[in-house]
């Protein structure tokens, strides 16, 4: 009976969340329906498209999503304590090496599945770093993308699910976190650092600090990365071109590998605490995942991603 309460309780969770991405990418179809309605030459414009998807996504989907996953019971206070500086630079390089080991795996993985295809999955931020204004896109990843999507994936989510026990609240976030960037170019980092920046919540409490890592793991990728794409022709690669991306590809790597040397020597002190609720390690998966809410959560956003992948 205990277990039959628990999926029901996952279950819960995985319907508002589905509620919570019709709410959102709701807002940006009829958003986006809307400004081509108006102008339907504007699909080619990048800096008009992503702002009729974004700014009503902030500042109308965001927050009825709060609203819905706020409301009822079930959400606990988790302890708050405090990380120095010192570690939160840290935090940083081990996060942006995980962002990186997690890129490798989804380009390999989409390139398995353009070799399928016939020809290479389309890749939108790719598309969106190259076309639009680096510094217009900015503000929506580097300052409205961290604040949003850690209060909901992390705060939101984190606090219905720690009574499981620390160990299932990340793999939860990581894992809904993922799976709503809606594509397999983006699914497999965004779930690595979604695993890791929920580990840091949960052992701290204050989604402050999550924040500050998304938002400088979004800068080096949308800012640094972007004017990387835009401003350096690899057809046509000029002297300063070739320093600037020696230098960069220098810094990246220096990064990565200190990350994953920081990563590895604490990798003993990474140890996920119990909670309230213990559920039986052979029953984790099916509590957890196999109830009508989760399994069509995750249903919904792996035939997303596979539509994404083949047909667009």
């Amino acid at each position: 009976m205990e277990i039959k309460a628990y999926k029901k309780d996952f279950s819960k969770l995985g319907f508002r969340m589905l509620a919570v991405a019709v709410i959102i990418y709701g807002v940006q179809m009829i958003s986006h329906g809307i400004v081509l309605n108006i102008n339907e030459d504007w699909i080619n414009n990048m800096n008009i498209m992503l702002a009729a998807g974004m700014l009503p996504m902030y500042a109308v989907g965001f927050p009825a999503a709060f609203l819905l996953m706020g409301r009822g019971s079930g959400r606990e206070t988790i302890e708050k304590h405090n990380m120095k500086p010192g570690h939160l630079v840290l935090a940083f390089l081990m996060s942006y090496t995980l962002l990186m080991a997690g890129n490798i795996v989804g380009l390999a993985f989409t390139a398995g599945l353009g070799f399928i295809k016939g020809e290479p999955v389309t890749n939108a931020m790719v598309e969106v770093l190259g076309d639009g204004n680096v510094w217009i896109s900015a503000i929506y990843m580097v300052l409205f993308a961290p604040v949003y999507e850690e209060y909901l994936f992390r705060k939101l989510i984190c606090d219905r699910v720690v009574k499981y026990g620390q160990g299932m609240t990340i793999m939860i976030s990581g894992l809904m976190f993922g799976l709503f960037h809606s594509n397999f170019n983006q699914f497999f980092y965004a779930f690595t650092i979604g695993c890791f920046f929920a580990f840091i919540y949960v052992k701290t409490g204050r989604v402050i600090y999550t924040i500050i890592l998304h938002m400088a793991v979004n800068f080096l990728g949308s800012v640094v990365g972007g004017l990387m794409i835009q401003n350096i022709d690899p057809e046509n690669v000029t002297v300063s071109g070739m320093i600037v991306s020696s230098v960069y590809v220098l810094c990246i790597f220096s990064v990565v590998i200190a990350g994953a040397v920081l990563f590895l020597a604490n990798l003993s002190k990474l140890k996920a605490a119990p909670g309230e609720i213990t559920i039986p390690k052979g029953s984790r998966f099916n509590t957890a995942i196999m109830n009508a809410g989760m399994f069509l959560f995750c249903l919904v956003f792996v035939a997303s991603m596979v539509y994404q992948a083949f047909c667009i």
